[in-house]
């Protein structure tokens, strides 16, 4: 058997690290410093051991690092979703991009293709449509930052043919929109069919040359031609995108004819909707056959129904219209409807004069219903308000849910109100010369700020927004001009305060540029002023 080494016994200490500044350890029951070992010994039990005393330090910092990393994981989350949702606001066609400080004049020109765009490039180009006077039709992309056109596509040749005699003739002419995941394609629509204004009649000339063309953003090149796939469409024409389709409608001998394009050019669907106005109309309705996103549906509206298709081109619900109703505009999977002007009765409120009693009617795929007072568009929507539906009438701003059940009610605000904002969960509207700003989920006023200029302000324009700030026009600090003033959305203090660009009567956002308008005396032409 193997001898045992020699065996040394160790006391192990947790060291805390501070100083030992404890007396030497004696012999147990040996008296220390004329004490009593017993006494010492009871005098120590009273007070936590070192031992203990590190415990409840950690465990307490335990607690602080669990309750800081729960907090920093909830700004980050936080911080995520407020960078998603100006994601999102970034892509709307009435937003604007960032602005941290007073813009800057960057280019001037007398021209409308920048304000006449349809679409933004993932390279930031603004695509825009210009119709010239030999009848040929030509996409442009713009740099908003210097105005440079980037480059051209022709959409429609010009011709020679003289418009007929005695007669004004609608310009032909198409639009652009993007296409695929994140814009990364534009798809381009154009035809020539005309509308012949004569003295005692208005003739619709079906088109001769219909143009379907898929674009790559960069440099305008055709990457597919999807004409063949749309020819014999009619006048009127409408598109849309629908996932990977081109939905274009039109109307064909008296009908609405809608066609589903696959990227391919092959032709995923076709679909007929009657397109005669009702007979007991009190008025000739214009013939129209348009075409619009429902959601994930196809809206088709004519002047005597309304048709809700699926992606498949099948029927899902047809509603009649009734001859003093007119589509108002349609919200994520929601159409609304309402009485035209004629069919309104006029109420002075106030100062305003205001359609009373008015009703919007909700259609969706699922079912019909009424709400009370005329819809609200939104000029722009981060999704936050989870469809939420605003109607207006004399009693005050009212939120609906997107099936039509009321959420609140939120009185003072005028019946006029042409649109609003909505940002993060927040409801923000121009109230005579204040802005005001709502919670979405309950009306509740959370914050006011008031000093706009009333003038019945220069086209009464809307605030503007970066879905951070909120861009209004106000009275200068001695009132005889006029500022421009950006408002946190959270809480509307002032962010920064300039002079309103000189020389602009108005100013508009598209897709990100922000764009000052100045139209001429005559009203012939306008210049504009991007700033940024």
């Amino acid at each position: 058997m193997a001898r045992r080494g020699a065996r040394m016994h160790v006391e192990l200490v947790e060291d805390d690290g501070t100083p030992d500044t404890r007396l030497p350890a004696v012999p147990r029951g040996t008296p220390a410093d004329g004490h009593d070992g017993d006494a010492d010994l009871s005098d120590r039990s009273r007070r936590p051991s070192p031992r203990a005393r590190r415990r409840v330090l950690a465990a307490a910092t335990t607690v602080v690092v669990v309750l800081g990393t729960v907090g920093v994981v909830g700004q980050v989350r936080e911080a995520a979703r407020d960078r998603a949702r100006l994601a999102v606001v970034a892509t709307l066609p009435n937003a604007l991009a960032p602005l941290d400080g007073p813009p800057e004049v960057l280019w001037t020109a007398e021209t409308d293709e920048v304000l006449g765009a349809t679409a933004r490039t993932p390279d930031g180009l603004l695509v825009g449509t210009r119709n010239d006077d030999d009848g040929s039709a030509t996409a442009q992309a713009t740099d908003p930052a210097t105005g440079e056109v980037v480059w051209e596509q022709e959409l429609l040749p010009g011709s020679d043919a003289p418009p007929d005699a005695g007669t004004d003739t609608l310009p032909r002419g198409g639009s652009c929109l993007a296409h695929g995941t994140d814009g990364e394609g534009l798809v381009c629509f154009a035809s020539d069919a005309r509308t012949v204004m004569g003295e005692a009649e208005q003739r619709y000339v079906a088109p001769t040359v219909t143009r379907l063309l898929v674009l790559d953003p960069h440099d305008g090149a055709v990457v597919t031609d999807l004409s063949d796939a749309v020819a014999g469409t009619g006048t009127f024409s409408t598109f849309f995108v629908l996932d990977d389709l081109v939905v274009v409608g039109s109307l064909v001998d008296g009908d609405a004819q809608v066609v589903a394009v696959r990227p391919d050019g092959a032709v995923a669907w076709r679909a007929t909707v009657p397109a005669a106005a009702p007979p007991s109309s009190s008025r000739p309705s214009q013939p129209r056959a348009d075409v619009m996103p429902l959601g994930p549906d196809v809206l088709v509206a004519t002047p005597s129904e309304l048709r809700i298709l699926d992606a498949t081109g099948a029927t899902l619900r047809s509603f009649p219209v009734g001859p003093g109703e007119v589509l108002s505009g349609t919200s994520g999977a929601s159409a609304l409807t309402s009485p035209d002007s004629e069919a309104l009765i006029f109420t002075r409120i106030g100062t305003a004069t205001v359609a009373t009693g008015a009703k919007t009617r909700l259609v969706r795929a699922d079912r019909v219903g009424g709400l009370a007072g005329r819809w609200v568009p939104t000029n722009v929507d981060d999704g936050s308000a989870d469809g939420l539906l605003l109607t207006v009438d004399g009693d005050g701003l009212h939120g609906w849910d997107s099936d039509g059940t009321l959420r609140w009610t939120a009185a003072g605000v005028p019946a006029s109100l042409s649109s609003v904002h909505v940002l993060g969960e927040r409801i923000h509207l121009v109230v005579r010369t204040d802005l005001v700003t709502y919670d979405a989920r309950t009306g509740a006023e959370l914050w006011r700020h008031g000093g706009l200029v009333d003038v019945q302000a220069p086209l009464t324009e809307p605030p503007l927004t970066d879905g951070r700030r909120l861009l209004v026009r106000a009275a200068d600090a001695d009132g005889r001009g006029t500022d421009l003033v950006a408002l946190d959305a959270a809480d509307g203090s002032v962010a920064w305060r300039a002079p309103f660009p000189e020389g602009v009567e108005l100013l508009q956002a598209k897709f990100g540029a922000l764009v000052g308008v100045t139209p001429a005396e005559d009203g012939s032409e306008w210049s504009i002023t991007v700033l940024g």
